[in-house]
C-alpha cells in the first residue's frame, strides 16, 4: 500500500511519463557557473545567480516549435568555478582554466554569471595563441571605465581591449541614454567599438542586426556573445544591479540574439548581472534562462 500512497520528496505533482527536459550529456553545450560579484559597486547578489539561472534553464522542455522542433544539442553541467571570495586574482585564474575546460568539452561553452567582470575571464581562452574574436555585447553600459582604485564590473571590456589590441571586433547593443559618463562614448569610438544605442532601436532592431553582420564579416577565429541582463527594460528584468527603465523588450532581444547566434556561430555565450536578491518572483532568472536557450538553440542548429 505504501507504494501507492507515498512518493519521494520533491517529486512533481504532474505525473506525465512522456514529459522531458533539455537533454543532458557531453558533446553539445558545456555549462559553467561563475558565482562572482565582488566587482559590483552597487547591489551585490549576482553570486547567487548561477544556481537560479541553471535551475530555470535545466527545467525547460526541449520542444521549441518556433525554431523548428527539438533542442538540437545536449547540455553538460560542469558545475561552478570555486571562487575565492574577494580575491579576483585567484578566482580569475581558476575561471580561465575552467573556461578552457568548457571550450574543450562542448561545441558551445555557456557561462552563468556573476557580475559582468566574469567575461574578462571566460573570453580569455579564445584569445590565447593569437586568436581573434568577434564579440557581441548586449548591455546598457559601455563597460570601458577607468577607476582610481578598487574593483568595478564596468571596466572589463576596456581591460580586454587593452590586453589584446587589434584582436577583437566589438559591437555593444542597447547602450542607454542618461546612464554612462560622457567620456566613454569617445573612448569606444577610438577603440573601434561599434555602439548601437537603445534609442536607435526604437523603430526596429535592424541597426543591431546590421552590426552583427559586420561582426560576422570580420573573419575572426571565434565569436562570443555576452548578455548583460540590464540591457532589458526594468519591467521585464527587475532583478539586476543597474535597472534600465527604457531597455529592450525581450522580443527585440530574442530577434537580435537569434540572428547573432546564426551568423556568428559563437564558441562562447554568457548571461550576467542577474541579482536574485532584488528580483521579483525569479522573473529575471527565468528570462535569462530562456534567452540563453534561444541563443544556444540557434547556435547549435
Amino acid at each position: 500500500m505504501g507504494e501507492t500512497l507515498l512518493q519521494p520528496p520533491g517529486s512533481p505533482l504532474l505525473r506525465d511519463p512522456r514529459d522531458s527536459r533539455l537533454p543532458r550529456g557531453p558533446g553539445g553545450v558545456a555549462l559553467l557557473g561563475v558565482p562572482w560579484d565582488w566587482n559590483v559597486s552597487g547591489v551585490p547578489g549576482a553570486r547567487l545567480a548561477p544556481a537560479r539561472v541553471r535551475r530555470a534553464l535545466l527545467s525547460l522542455r526541449p520542444h521549441a516549435p518556433g525554431l523548428g522542433g527539438g533542442f538540437p544539442c545536449s547540455v553538460e553541467d560542469l558545475g561552478d568555478v570555486r571562487v575565492a571570495p574577494g580575491d579576483p586574482g585567484v578566482t580569475g585564474a581558476r575561471a580561465v582554466e575552467a573556461a578552457r575546460l568548457a571550450y574543450r568539452r562542448g561545441r558551445v561553452a555557456a557561462f552563468l554569471g556573476g557580475d559582468h567582470s566574469i567575461t574578462r575571464w571566460t573570453i580569455e581562452p579564445l584569445l590565447e595563441g593569437g586568436g581573434s574574436v568577434s564579440l557581441l555585447v548586449m548591455d546598457a553600459h559601455y563597460d570601458m571605465r577607468s577607476v582610481e582604485e578598487g574593483l568595478t564590473s564596468g571596466s572589463w571590456l576596456w581591460e580586454v581591449l587593452q590586453a589584446h589590441p587589434g584582436r577583437l571586433k566589438v559591437a555593444v547593443v542597447g547602450v542607454a541614454d542618461y546612464a554612462n559618463p560622457p567620456y566613454l562614448e569617445e573612448r569606444a569610438r577610438r577603440a573601434g567599438v561599434e555602439v548601437v544605442p537603445r534609442a536607435r532601436l526604437l523603430g526596429g532592431v535592424e541597426p543591431a542586426l546590421e552590426a552583427v553582420d559586420r561582426l560576422a564579416e570580420w573573419g575572426a577565429s571565434a565569436s562570443y556573445i555576452s548578455v548583460d541582463m540590464d540591457h532589458l527594460a526594468q519591467a521585464h528584468a527587475p532583478g539586476v544591479n543597474a535597472p534600465n527603465p527604457l531597455g529592450l523588450d525581450p522580443r527585440e532581444s530574442v530577434e537580435v540574439l537569434l540572428h547573432a547566434a546564426r551568423r556568428l556561430r559563437p564558441r562562447g555565450v554568457d548571461v550576467v548581472e542577474v541579482t536574485p536578491t532584488v528580483d521579483v518572483g525569479d522573473s529575471t532568472s527565468r528570462l535569462a534562462a530562456v534567452l540563453l536557450a534561444y541563443t544556444l538553440h540557434a547556435a547549435c542548429s
